[in-house]
C-alpha cells in the first residue's frame, strides 16, 4: 500500500492527497505535506498548510468504486435499519448530517446513529462544485467516499434513497417511503434549495440550479453539447465563483443581477468595483441592475429577455439567486419556522429531542450556511445529546470567496450591531469595521486577503 497521506481542510472539506499533489497551485504529484510551501493556500477556501489535519489511512478508491455499491453483509441490514429508542437519527447526508454523525461518534463511540437521506449519500465537499470545472474534475472525481464506505468508517448506519414523509414527535417516529423509523433524538440536516425566480417562457425549465452532485452532473453533460456562452442569474458569491470557473475554462460568461454591484451583501463598494473590473478584463460581461423575465427556445440557442426588453442569445442559463431553507418536514410536524427551522443556541427546536443544523436552521434570526459555523453547530448538538453544555456562538464566519483572479475574504460585522455605531478604516485592499476601537468585521482582497486568518483571529479575541 502507498505510504502517501491525505490531509483535510476542516474549513471547507478540501482533501490534499500527497500522491496527487495540487498541480494547479504548483504542487506536483508526490509532494509531501512537509514540503508544501508555507504560503500555499487551500484552493477552495484559501486557508494555509497549517490548517490541514491528517486523515486516517483508508484504501484508495477508483472513480468507479465511488459509486454506491449494492449493499451486502453489514450494510444490507443497515439499509433496512428501523432505528430504535436509543438511536440518534439524522435526516440529510450533506456536510451537516455527516459532521453531526462524526462528532457524535467522537464524543461517545457507543451512540447508535442512523442517517436517512433521499439522495445517494455520497460524501463530498459542496464548495468544490463551483471550482471543479477549471480543475478538470468530473462529478465522480469530487466524491471522497460513497455512503456505505463513509458509514462503515464512522461505525454508523445509513439508509440512502429513502425520502422522509412525516415526523411524529409524540411517538418519536418518522415515516419514510420505505417504512417507519424510530428515534431517541432527531437531527434535521435537510439543507436548502435554490430560490426560484419569477421567469416565464418555454425554456424556463432548462434553467440549471447547481446545488448538489446530481445537478452538477447534469451541468457537465450539458456543457458538452457545444456550449460556448453561459448566462448566470445572480452575482452573489456562488454566481461569481461559477463565472470565474467557467471563464477560466474558456467559456463566455454574462452575469445578470438586479443589484448595481456584485456581492452587495458581502463587499464594500470599492472592492466590489475592483472585482467587477477584474472580471471585465477576463471577458466576463456584467448586466447589473437588470432582471431576467423570459427564457425561450430560439433555434440552436436560448433567448433571454431582460426587464429592459434587451435580448441575450446564450447556450446555457444557470440560476445562482440564493438559497431557501428546506423546512417542509418541520412545518408539517408543527416545528416553528421563519427563514429556517427555529433553534436556540444549543441547536434545539421547540420540540423535545429534535435539533436542526446548517442551511435549514435559524439561530437568533440568522442562518449560518458556511462550513466553519456548521462544524461548530455539529459539535454543539453532539455535546448536548451527551449532556454537555457547549452552546453555539452565532458569530460571523470567515468567508473565502473562490475567485483566484482577485482573492477575496470577508467577515461581515453582524446585523446585531447598529450601523450608526460602526466606523470604517479603508484602503485599496482592506476595509475594517470597528466598534469602540475593536475589530468586528472586514472585507479584504488581493494580498490583504492572504492575511485574513490573522485578522479573523484578532476579531474573535475582541468579540
Amino acid at each position: 500500500m502507498s505510504d502517501f497521506k491525505r490531509w483535510l481542510c476542516d474549513a471547507c472539506g478540501y482533501i490534499y492527497d500527497e500522491e496527487k499533489g495540487d498541480p494547479d497551485s504548483g504542487l506536483s504529484p508526490g509532494t509531501r505535506y512537509e514540503d508544501i510551501p508555507d504560503d500555499w493556500m487551500c484552493p477552495l477556501c484559501g486557508l494555509t498548510k497549517s490548517d490541514l489535519r491528517p486523515l486516517p489511512e483508508q484504501p484508495q478508491q477508483s472513480v468507479a468504486s465511488k459509486a454506491p455499491p449494492k449493499a451486502s453483509g453489514k450494510f444490507a441490514k443497515a439499509k433496512l435499519s428501523k432505528g430504535s429508542d436509543n438511536h440518534v437519527v439524522i435526516i440529510g447526508a450533506g456536510i451537516a448530517g455527516w459532521t453531526v454523525a462524526e462528532k457524535l461518534k467522537q464524543q461517545n463511540p457507543q451512540t447508535p446513529v442512523l442517517i436517512v437521506t433521499a439522495c445517494q449519500g455520497n460524501y463530498y465537499s459542496k464548495p468544490s462544485l463551483s471550482t471543479a470545472l477549471s480543475r478538470h474534475k468530473q462529478a465522480d472525481d469530487l466524491i471522497e467516499n460513497n455512503a456505505e464506505g463513509k458509514a462503515e468508517q464512522l461505525g454508523i448506519d445509513i439508509r440512502t434513497e429513502t425520502r422522509v414523509l412525516k415526523i411524529d414527535s409524540s411517538r418519536k417516529k418518522i415515516t419514510t417511503a420505505k417504512g417507519p423509523i424510530v428515534y431517541d433524538k432527531l437531527v434535521l440536516a435537510t439543507g436548502a434549495h435554490q430560490r426560484e425566480l419569477p421567469i416565464t417562457g418555454d425554456a424556463k425549465d432548462e434553467i440549471l440550479r447547481i446545488n448538489d452532485l446530481s445537478s452538477y452532473k447534469k451541468f457537465r453533460t450539458k456543457l458538452e453539447q457545444k456550449v460556448k456562452h453561459v448566462t448566470i442569474l445572480g452575482a452573489g458569491l456562488i454566481g461569481c465563483e461559477f463565472a470565474e470557473d467557467l471563464s477560466s475554462a474558456n467559456y463566455q460568461v454574462t452575469l445578470v443581477d438586479p443589484s448595481t454591484q456584485p456581492m452587495p451583501t458581502l463587499l464594500t463598494d470599492n472592492i466590489a468595483a475592483r472585482l467587477q473590473g477584474v472580471f471585465q478584463q477576463k471577458g466576463i460581461n456584467w448586466l447589473l441592475g437588470h432582471r431576467v423575465e423570459v427564457v425561450e427556445k430560439g433555434g440552436k440557442h436560448l433567448r433571454v429577455t431582460l426587464d429592459s426588453g434587451d435580448v441575450i442569445e446564450t447556450d446555457m442559463v444557470i440560476s445562482a439567486a440564493g438559497l431557501v431553507a428546506n423546512t417542509t418536514i418541520a412545518e408539517k410536524a408543527n416545528i416553528p419556522i421563519n427563514l429556517g427551522i427555529l433553534v436556540d443556541r444549543h441547536m434545539r427546536t421547540s420540540v423535545t429531542d429534535i435539533y436542526a443544523i446548517g442551511d435549514c436552521a435559524e439561530v437568533e434570526g440568522h442562518i449560518f450556511a458556511y462550513i466553519e459555523p456548521i462544524l461548530r453547530q455539529a459539535e454543539t448538538i453532539a455535546a448536548d445529546i451527551n449532556g454537555i453544555d457547549q452552546a453555539f456562538i452565532p458569530r460571523s464566519p470567515l468567508i473565502r470567496v473562490k475567485t483566484p483572479s482577485l482573492p477575496l475574504a470577508v467577515c461581515p460585522p453582524g446585523t446585531q450591531v447598529e450601523a450608526s455605531s460602526v466606523t470604517e478604516n479603508s484602503s485599496d485592499e482592506l476595509t475594517e469595521f470597528m466598534l469602540n476601537d475593536a475589530l468586528i468585521g472586514f472585507v479584504a482582497c488581493g494580498e490583504q486577503a492572504k492575511e485574513s486568518l490573522n485578522l479573523y483571529k484578532k476579531m474573535r479575541v475582541l468579540a
